[in-house]
């Protein structure tokens, strides 16, 4: 077992959030210039990603317990095939692009309590003012 093997699962949705962040605008850049060589180094770099969260383990704890950050991470490079592909010959756009967005806000939503610091504040601001309540 490697070590990355052992990686905390709670912090997978924001090592997943960061890793699509990275990704997307590169993806969204590919798709532009026509450009499908792209998809073949973001599959590498999707199952890299994926096999230090546990993909290949016994036990992929972190990909069993944030289903939504694993889907939105597999399905990223579906949704930049289907664009760059003729309407309907991959996926039916309908169904799948709403539900890569669904997953990765949920994901974003898993990720936002590891995102948030219990120490003092940078910069001195303070955070946005919520509803009162």
């Amino acid at each position: 077992m490697c070590a990355s093997a052992q990686n905390d699962p709670s912090a997978f949705p924001a090592a997943a959030v960061q890793f699509l962040d990275r990704e997307m605008p590169e993806m969204e850049k590919a798709i532009a210039a026509k450009d499908r060589v792209f998809f073949e180094g973001s599959k590498m770099r999707m199952q890299a990603f994926l096999e230090e969260w546990g993909l290949r383990s016994r036990d992929p704890v972190a990909l069993d317990r944030y289903p939504m950050c694993r889907d939105a991470v597999t399905d990223y490079l579906i949704v930049g095939l289907c664009k760059i592909s003729p309407p309907g010959s991959i996926c039916d756009p309908s169904t799948f692009f709403p539900r890569f967005e669904a997953n990765l806000q949920s994901c974003r939503i898993a990720q936002a309590p590891t995102r948030r610091s219990h120490g003092p504040s940078t910069g001195g601001a303070s955070p946005p003012a919520g509803p009162a309540g």
